[in-house]
């Protein structure tokens, strides 16, 4: 049952010598060199922001997200180990982890496991949840000298995005270019 993808022909070979495999204890995983074509990614979740940088790089969608929630999810039969996702990483918190995961019979493998999630931000305004805390929090701070972002301008940062518009658009005390 050779497929035109070579990686689809692998996983079928895999599902089948698992099956035909005697009655023993199976590893969960086999570790692979350095620079293989398999394996997993470590998250250090302490530095990810959940920006997502690393969903948009990886050529292989073996990364996602999660469009009702702040969530990066890795479905590892798909991850090449190219580390495009690691170089892309602002925050450096991801790390490749060659191997061959042959827990659950090899299902384990296709299916999409989440690697990290948080909790989202909600709109100060009309509570829509977008963002997550951490990444806007890191914003305010790093943006609460900058004389651009003071006042409202750094309230806004606060908002979402058809907010943040109405909010720029309605205000009376906002410089307008015709003012100038």
């Amino acid at each position: 049952a050779v497929q035109a993808d070579k990686r689809a022909t692998l996983d079928l070979a895999l599902d089948h010598l698992l099956a035909q495999a005697p009655a023993r204890p199976v590893p969960e995983a086999i570790a692979l060199p350095a620079a293989s074509p398999f394996g997993s990614l470590q998250i250090d979740t302490g530095k990810c922001t959940m920006c997502l940088s690393c969903v948009g790089a990886c050529p292989e969608s073996a990364l996602g997200d999660n469009p009702e929630r702040p969530q990066l999810r890795f479905t590892e039969k798909n991850c090449v180990q190219c580390g495009l996702c690691v170089v892309t990483c602002p925050e450096d918190a991801l790390a490749l982890a060659p191997r061959l995961w042959l827990a659950d019979s090899g299902k384990a493998r296709k299916q999409p496991r989440v690697l990290h999630e948080m909790q989202p931000w909600a709109c100060v305004k009309c509570g829509k949840p977008f963002g997550t805390q951490k990444a806007i929090e890191g914003m305010l701070t790093k943006l609460a000298g900058h004389s651009m972002f003071q006042g409202a301008a750094l309230e806004r940062l606060k908002m979402c995005g058809d907010c943040r518009v109405i909010d720029l658009h309605t205000n009376p005390n906002e410089v307008k270019i015709t003012d100038l």
